[in-house]
C-alpha cells in the first residue's frame, strides 16, 4: 500500500479479499499524549500557567477527555477525537476541548513540530477516508434510485402493451 493509504484507518479502508488478518495499532496512547501536550501549550499560554502544568479547570476537562477516551467505543481503532462522528465527553465539554485544541495549534507547530505533522497527517487520512464512504454510500443510493426508476418505467411498458 502507499504512504498515504496506511493513514487511513484499516476501518475506512475498502475490504479486499488479499488483505492479511486486521492488525490494529493502539492509537490511544499517542492521542492521549497529543492531547495533554495541547492542553499543556494552551494553558501556558491563555491562563499563566509554567513548565506545562494547568489551570483546575483545564485539569478537570483533561481528566474527563482522558476517562472518556479509555472508554472510546471504538478501541484501539478510534479516529482522532476532533474528526470522531460520536464525541463522547458531553456537549459543553466536546466545545472546550475543540477550543483548546484549535488555541494550541501554533504551539504545538513550534513546541512539538513532528507530534503536530504527525497529527495533522492523520486527521487528513480520517477525512479522506470519510469521504471515500460518504462517496460509496452516495453511489449505493444512486444505484437503488436508478433500479426503482427502472421498474417504474418496465411497469409501464408492460401495463401499455396489456392495454394496447
Amino acid at each position: 500500500m502507499g504512504f498515504f493509504t496506511d493513514l487511513i484507518p484499516k476501518r475506512f479502508r475498502k475490504k479486499d479479499e488479499t488483505d492479511k488478518p486486521a492488525e490494529y495499532k493502539n492509537n490511544v496512547p499517542k492521542e492521549k499524549d497529543n492531547i495533554k501536550k495541547s492542553f499543556a501549550v494552551y494553558c501556558n499560554g491563555h491562563h499563566g500557567t509554567k513548565d506545562g502544568k494547568l489551570c483546575a479547570k483545564c485539569t478537570a476537562l483533561l481528566m474527563t477527555v482522558m476517562t472518556k477516551m479509555t472508554r472510546c467505543r471504538y478501541g484501539v481503532t478510534k479516529p482522532v477525537c476532533d474528526r470522531c462522528d460520536d464525541m463522547c465527553f458531553g456537549e459543553a465539554n466536546n466545545k472546550r476541548f475543540l477550543e483548546i485544541m484549535e488555541g494550541a495549534q501554533k504551539g504545538m507547530l513550534v513546541k512539538h513540530p513532528v507530534m503536530t505533522v504527525k497529527h495533522k497527517l492523520n486527521k487528513w487520512g480520517v477525512d479522506y477516508a470519510k469521504d471515500k464512504q460518504h462517496e460509496q454510500e452516495a453511489e449505493k443510493e444512486e444505484s437503488k434510485r436508478k433500479q426503482k426508476v427502472e421498474k417504474i418505467r418496465k411497469r409501464k411498458a408492460s401495463n401499455t402493451k396489456r392495454k394496447g
